[in-house]
């Protein structure tokens, strides 16, 4: 009985496939929150930039790609939702606070633990959702591989 396994089978492959995720997931993770920053602080009203708009955005986009390739996640776009949502929920908070009356603030949780909470949750509960998304897909997929097909009808000649 042969069984075979998703893991990669050479020492090359194995370097590769941490080579693909050093420079293309960390980095891509780095250039995405750059470019998301320099988008956020294009468009305030003041002087000062660090990136123009207009390049920011592609930029950005280039960054998040670069890490479903560095994540081995390749052709799966709804692993987009998991990067982006942290700059989407922070955006939204962003352009909210000036409209929002003074939020009571939690007193009880230390101020990095509320930055980290806003930083890691959106991207848990994305990355749950997403997982079962793929998870039902492949199950379809799987089941419609496996059922036998219906024989042709005679009634659509």
């Amino acid at each position: 009985m042969t069984t075979s396994s998703a893991s990669p089978k050479t020492t090359w492959q194995k370097i590769w496939i941490a080579i693909r995720f050093i420079v293309f997931g960390i980095g891509g993770f780095w250039l995405l929150i750059f470019c998301w920053i320099a988008l956020i602080e294009g468009l305030s009203p003041h002087g000062a930039r660090l990136l123009s708009v207009y390049l920011a955005l592609p930029l950005a986009a280039a960054g998040a790609l670069m890490m479903l390739f560095g994540g081995g996640v390749w052709g799966r776009w709804a692993y987009l939702w998991v990067f982006l949502s942290t700059p989407i929920i922070v955006s939204i908070l962003m352009l909210l606070s000036p409209f929002l009356p003074d939020l009571p603030t939690l007193e009880i949780l230390d101020p990095k633990l509320m930055g980290a909470l806003v930083f890691s949750l959106p991207m848990a509960v994305s990355y749950t959702f997403v997982r079962r998304y793929y998870r039902r897909r492949d199950a379809t997929k799987m089941n419609s591989i496996h059922k036998p097909s219906a024989p042709p009808s005679l009634e659509a000649e």
